[in-house]
Order: C-alpha cells, then structure tokens, then sequence
C-alpha cells in the first residue's frame, strides 16, 4: 500500500516549491531531507533572475521572497571597461538576491503552513523497485530505517544527488571549469547606494584574467566573490580570508566597496566545478533542479532554473503518465542548453578576450539588442538567439573601420562554439518536438 503519490528527496528551492504545488493540487506528498530544516545552503549566487521570480508568483511565493532582499535594479555583466547592463527598474522585470539563509527556510515554512508533510532528519539509503519501476524509498533516521512508498520518487537533493546516483540516471553533457571561487559577506557602505557606479543590484566582472562578483543581499550585506585559475586560487586555502581581501582591493569595481567594510563571515570557496545535464525522468522517478541539470553558476541562474523546473514536473505529474514526464523532460532540455553553453562560457577561463570586450562595448549602445536582453532575461529568447548574426557581422566591420583587428583572432573559436551550440539544439528540439507530439521516446540525446 502506497504512503504516498510523490516522495520528495530534498526540501529546498526546488522540493519545497515542488511540493507546494503538487499539495495545492491534491497530489498526497512526503517530503524527505536529510539535513535539519531552515538551515543554510551557502553554496550558492543566491541570484533571482526575473524569470524565477514570475515562477514564484504563480506558486504563491512572490511576496515571501520580495520580503527578504531588496530588489535588485540592474544586471551587470563587465569585462574590463565594457559592459552590458540590463536596467529593470521602471520595467515589469524584477529580481532578489537573498541569502539561502533566509530563502529555504521561507520557502520551507510556507510549505510547512500548508500542510505538507515533511520530515527532516531522515535521509535515503535505498530505493524499493516493483518490477523495473521504482516505487518507493528506505530511509534512515533517528529509529533505524523503514520504507515509504508511491507512485513517484523525485529526486530534488541537489548536484551530489543520491536519487540520481541510485537510478543511473546518465549524463549526456559534461563540462569542468578551471576557474575557482571564493566569497563572503560584508556590509554594505554607503558608497554602494550613493556611487552611481553601483546602479545594479548584482555584477559579474572579468579583468586580467581575475572574476570578481558583487550582489546586494539582505540585511544590509553584499555578497562578494573573487576567483581566477585554480592553480592561482588553490594557494588561497592557506589564508582565505586575507587572500579574498586582498583580491577583492585589486578590483576596480569591488575596491572602493572594501572600504569601511566588514566580513561578517567566513570564506568558502569552491575549487572543483562540475557541470551536467542529465536524463530527468525514468520508470518511477524524475530529477528536478541541480540534482538533473547542474550549470555554472557564474551568472547566477540555478534558483532560476530550479523553481522553472519544480513548476514544470509538478503540471507534468498533475497530467500524469510516462508521457507527461517525457514531455517535461525534453522541453527541460531545449529550453536549457543555450543557457547551459552561455553559463559555461561565461566561466571559463578565455571569456575575457578582444572578441567578448567589442561584443559588450557594441550592445550596450544598441537599442535593439537591449531589447533582446530583455526577452533572453524572461526567457522568451534562446542566449544563442540574442545577437543576430547579421548585426555581429556589422560590428566587426565597424571596428575593422576604425582600426580595431583583434576581436577577428578569436572568431573562430566562437564560430565552433556558435556550431556546437547550433547541432545540439537541434537534436534537443527534435527530441521535445517528438514529445509534443505525443511519441514516448526515453533514449538519451547523443550531444558530446
């Protein structure tokens, strides 16, 4: 006899919304975490891109999450003294960035006063299979182990998922970075709001070969992160919080912002980055947020994709049938790859060059492309889609004009990464297209 319709694995920004809106939709839930509720998970941006936050009010969790950050006025991404920025104030586009201090356990407590049943404490140490379908898991906690069945097992337990691991679920897209991160609290000094430098709520800066990122958080704090080549910042663990510090001062936005300040907490720091996308549904079970599709985080986009993702299953298990996940599957995956390539490149350690500084310097004063970042910001444009191959072309020939030959040495390499782009997500849009029209085809895409 089934416990339940749907186990949750994980009980953060991708279980607790996922519970939540199976619960509303009479779907009976328990929800598993092995971790103590309303605790922090500070491995994260902790950015809110608008997109999550239309998410968020569809769930009914728009105004929790505006209650904890101020908004953030503007994206800015800068590599050396070029830039684009996407304003949102006076748009209908907004943003939040607070800490996961403060978002789960929100998160968690409204699913909690909606009558979820949740259980903290209890972690998975097995699956219960009927025939070739999953159905069900055993779980240890306090008083020993015992089993919870149902229909569905949803592994929402992040990028060292153990539901994914326990069913096999394959990665067909895999990429590591070089670049390292570190990065901490400090409070926010009257420069950051009376600076018209500091007009954004969030930037992402490249200069010689160094990362730095600023985002407004709660309670008065900045999140701020520094990194560059892991050979350069594995040296860091020896004294993390001095070589943040001293980072941080070298930066031409971030210096001025270390002045007055505080740490008000201890550094972490990230020295492997893995990156995947994997299959997100099988017999019995589906993966949603970080546990399925784990991305760069350089941009600040996971959040994002986790509470798209959480809405998505939880109308794909209301539909129910295999065909239903299959679908939620595929539209994951077209969806996804372009921002997947984009985060990814943005991260790596060759994103500052001549090409990447022309191309920023060129939209910001471009009308029609801030447009389109607008449409790629709520993602009703692929990133790959935002600037027409036509206007790049314009660009370059402008700067051949005016004397300016270097970005054309690194048009190769985005020629091959525009192909690469271009191949998979085709593959990707057959693939959801064959879903859409109602045929079951559970292979993996072949995209390496």
């Amino acid at each position: 006899m089934a416990d339940a319709d749907v186990i949750i694995v994980g009980f953060r920004c991708a279980g607790a919304p996922l519970a939540l809106a199976l619960h509303r939709a009479g779907v009976k839930v328990i929800v598993v975490d092995g971790a103590p509720f309303f605790t922090d998970q500070p491995l994260s941006t902790h950015a809110i891109q608008p997109y999550g936050m239309r998410m968020f009010d569809r769930l009914g969790l728009g105004d929790v999450v505006r209650s904890l950050a101020p908004p953030n006025r503007a994206f800015r991404f800068q590599v050396e003294d070029c830039f684009m920025q996407i304003d949102l104030e006076g748009t209908d586009l907004e943003s939040h960035s607070p800490r996961r201090s403060k978002l789960d356990p929100a998160l968690q407590q409204a699913t909690l006063d909606a009558g979820v049943d949740a259980r903290e404490h209890t972690r998975v140490v097995g699956l219960l299979n009927d025939r070739d379908r999953v159905a069900g898991v055993r779980v240890s906690n306090g008083c020993g182990e015992s089993e919870l069945r149902a229909g569905l097992v949803v592994g929402a337990d992040g990028r060292n998922s153990t539901i994914a691991k326990l069913v096999g679920a394959e990665a067909y897209l895999q990429s590591s970075a070089r670049n390292c991160i570190y990065w901490s609290y400090f409070e926010q000094t009257p420069a950051f709001t009376s600076d018209p430098r500091y007009r954004w709520g969030a930037c992402i800066h490249m200069e010689a070969g160094e990362t730095r990122a600023v985002f407004q958080t709660d309670s008065g704090l900045l999140l701020m992160a520094g990194g560059g080549r892991r050979e350069v910042v594995e040296r860091w663990r020896e004294d993390p919080e001095g070589s943040l510090w001293q980072h941080l001062r070298r930066g031409r936005l971030t210096a001025p912002l270390m002045e007055g300040t505080r740490m008000v907490a201890k550094p972490l720091g990230v020295l492997s980055l893995h990156f995947f996308m994997k299959r997100a549904v099988g017999p019995g079970w589906a993966l949603v947020g970080d546990s399925g599709l784990h991305l760069d985080p350089t941009p600040g986009l996971g959040i994002t994709d986790a509470v798209r993702d959480a809405v998505a299953l939880s109308e794909a298990i209301v539909a129910g049938g295999d065909q239903a996940l299959n679908l939620y599957w595929r539209r994951r995956d077209a969806d996804s790859l372009g921002l997947y390539h984009f985060a990814a490149d943005m991260g790596s350690e060759d994103y500052d060059n001549p090409f990447t500084r022309m191309m920023f310097k060129r939209a910001q004063n471009s009308a029609a492309v801030a447009q389109r970042m607008f449409l790629m910001m709520d993602r009703q444009l692929r990133p790959q889609d935002m600037i027409p191959p036509t206007t790049l072309l314009g660009w370059m020939m402008a700067e051949t004009v005016a004397g300016n030959l270097a970005p054309w040495s690194y048009l190769r390499r985005t020629a091959r990464f525009g192909r690469t782009v271009a191949r998979q997500q085709a593959i990707l849009d057959r693939a959801l297209a064959k879903a859409d029209r109602g045929e079951l085809d559970t292979s993996v895409p072949s995209l390496q």
